[in-house]
């Protein structure tokens, strides 16, 4: 369970916490095999090596009721950090001789790029029960007076910002046969797919969540949030516009950024920035390629702040915002998997379940700016 101390350092940005790592090595990641825990679960064994290791980890950071069900998995070995070179056979003199041969590898889906995590969401994970951060919203009033006369008491109002844990589940199901091979592209394919679509719908979920069939409220729909609207195509005014209305509710601080979606972005390298010292002949357009970051994440920087695009972000609005207020928290460490191989026992066929329990919560609604319109006009 987060401490006092450690929920505070968190909500202020002092400390950078990660979801749900144990601190494991390199080495140890390269070492752990998720296929060779879900062969194990299957032939209902007990685990060894390094993966009861974790498992035993994850049990210990778990405390009361919020036991493991199934394995305790760290996200640590579920991130895409690690690849291992495949084979590629080449085509050459007399190739068509050579009888084909299946690659083991397995070609990725193309899936939304997620977003809030990298522009600096604040992530508490860990968590127990449900979390109450009070919030000021009110501060004192302060007044002048001549040297002897009463002055008036205020009080500053407070509220409290709410998080409950709402479930995010993913169930699919596997033939034996594809759990039971040992193969490298079997144990990548399995990482990826488990961890990028609960990574996926947890961005997705801060962006625009509806607050309501047990999702959390995401950013779009919180209200208090500001608002903008081009009324045309996007703009160089229009874009400082954003950085206004946090301004304005003096919420220009913290980790500031953009997302928009890919049409957005689309219009935005089509659209000259004007204003005294542009140049005509070799424009700047709002989204730049001069100014790419250059990370491999294909964000850029749009009026000096991080800018990322995605399909996560419905009717193309374009929002801007202080991310380090966007609160998400995770309850328990890593994730959950159960795995039941006796239901689909008469297909051969093996049900992996995975478990996450989140909430979203913003600590000043007024730190985020979204269009009304569409900002690829």
């Amino acid at each position: 369970m987060m401490t006092s101390e450690e929920l505070a350092a968190a909500l202020d940005g002092t400390k950078n916490r990660s979801s749900s790592f144990v601190g494991m090595t390199r080495s140890q990641v390269a070492r752990y095999s998720l296929a060779r825990v879900l062969r194990k679960m299957v032939k209902n064994e007990s685990l060894d090596g390094i993966e009861a290791e974790m498992d035993q980890e994850i049990r210990l950071q778990r405390p009361g009721n919020n036991n493991i069900e199934g394995v305790g998995v760290p996200h640590d070995v579920l991130q895409p950090t690690f690849t291992r070179d495949l084979n590629v056979n080449t085509f050459g003199q007399g190739g068509a001789f050579v009888e084909s041969t299946v690659q083991p590898s397995v070609i990725p889906l193309l899936r939304n790029r997620t977003s809030v995590i990298r522009l600096g969401a604040t992530v508490l994970d860990g968590l127990t029960g449900n979390v109450l951060i009070p919030r000021e919203t009110d501060p004192a009033t302060v007044n002048q007076y001549s040297e002897i006369a009463d002055a008036a008491t205020s009080t500053p109002t407070l509220d409290q910002v709410l998080l409950t844990p709402k479930r995010s589940t993913a169930s699919v199901q596997y033939s034996r046969q594809l759990v039971l091979q040992s193969s490298v592209s079997v144990e990548n394919f399995l990482r990826d797919d488990l961890t990028k679509q609960i990574g996926i719908k947890l961005d997705y979920l801060a962006l625009a969540g509806n607050g309501a069939a047990s999702e959390p409220t995401g950013i779009l729909n919180t209200t208090g949030i500001g608002s903008y609207i081009f009324g045309g195509a996007a703009s160089w005014a229009g874009l400082l516009a954003f950085e206004q209305s946090l301004a304005g509710m003096n919420a220009d601080t913290g980790k500031m950024g953009w997302v928009v979606s890919t049409a957005d972005r689309n219009r935005w390298k089509q659209i000259a920035k004007t204003g005294v010292g542009v140049s005509t002949t070799v424009p700047i357009f709002l989204w730049d390629e001069k100014n790419q970051i250059q990370d491999g994440s294909n964000d850029c920087y749009v009026n000096g702040y991080r800018a990322t695009a995605t399909n996560q972000i419905p009717n193309n609005q374009a929002l801007f915002g202080n991310f380090e207020d966007l609160i998400i928290g995770i309850w328990g460490k890593g994730l959950d998997i159960i795995v039941n191989p006796y239901s689909l026992d008469t297909q051969a066929e093996v049900r992996i379940t995975v478990h996450q329990f989140c909430d979203i919560g913003l600590r000043h609604p007024v730190s985020f700016c979204v269009s009304a319109d569409s900002g690829a006009q």
